[in-house]
């Protein structure tokens, strides 16, 4: 029998905050450290900072469902805007995050919170919310998930959306055979179990909680933004990568690796 949607986010949230002193221990998570001392530093490539800037970020409120140890959410303060708020279910995480504000300076409110559950006292108040990489699929159930974002924002506020393409869940991204070889199908219901851990800056497998991943059609992240209340501004299909599939990019039959999505709240 499938897990239920609590049980998916009990398990993913038990395997995230394991991952969290892994992820602190990298040579990476030092240079975020050493990046955030200097005035401006940001991790935003140019895709997202380029859409970021076209909504103006000045006097702007911005959130991030799902904000991990808020380097991107801290990157946009240095772009300029007014105030971060990152929401995320790991505390540990959070700790990061506040280790990486304190570094450079910067002010912002993280929050530890299920997304379904961030308190009422946030609706309304922001200008943009912000979803990056490998969020979507830890949601069970996206109309629940677009629908906490559209509560959080200003009428007129948009929704950021820059993450990994979904056609990217047939193939394993351990599986670094050219061309690729396909071992899932793009239109998988049942959500995919792994013990194998959340250490993918290393890249490498552990034994952890298992955690569970939703296969979400790109038509279902469309339709999911459109039903929650947004009207699409912007929808580009992306030849790069942004997690874990960099050998992928640049092959004669290119795949679709990424996507960004901007939605703007109706009403």
């Amino acid at each position: 029998m499938p897990p239920s949607k609590d049980q998916i986010t009990a398990a993913n949230k038990a395997s995230w905050d394991e991952a969290a002193e892994r992820h602190r221990s990298h040579d990476q998570y030092a240079r975020l450290l050493a990046g955030f001392a200097r005035p401006g530093f940001s991790v935003l490539d140019a895709t997202l900072t380029g859409r970021l800037q076209s909504l103006g970020l000045a006097d702007k409120a911005v959130a991030q469902l799902c904000c991990n140890n808020a380097r991107e959410l801290l990157s946009v303060k240095n772009l300029g805007a007014a105030s971060l708020t990152g929401f995320d279910f790991s505390e540990a995480f959070l700790d990061q995050g506040r280790e990486l504000a304190a570094a450079g300076g910067i002010a912002a409110e993280l929050v530890r919170t299920e997304i379904a559950k961030i308190p009422a006292s946030y609706d309304g108040r922001f200008d943009i919310a912000m979803v990056t990489i490998g969020v979507l699929g830890w949601m069970p159930d996206l109309a629940e998930f677009f629908a906490t974002a559209r509560r959080l924002l200003k009428p007129g506020g948009h929704l950021v959306i820059y993450e990994s393409h979904p056609i990217l869940n047939m193939y394993d991204d351990r599986d670094k055979r050219l061309p690729p070889v396909a071992d899932e199908s793009y239109f998988r219901q049942e959500p995919y179990r792994s013990d194998n851990g959340l250490d993918y800056w290393r890249n490498e497998d552990y034994a952890s909680t298992a955690f569970f991943w939703t296969f979400h059609k790109m038509s279902d992240v469309v339709m999911g933004v459109l039903r929650a209340g947004f009207a699409i501004e912007d929808f580009e299909e992306l030849p790069h990568d942004v997690g874990n599939h960099s050998h992928l990019e640049n092959q004669p039959q290119q795949l679709p690796l990424s996507y960004v999505m901007v939605g703007r709240r109706e009403g």
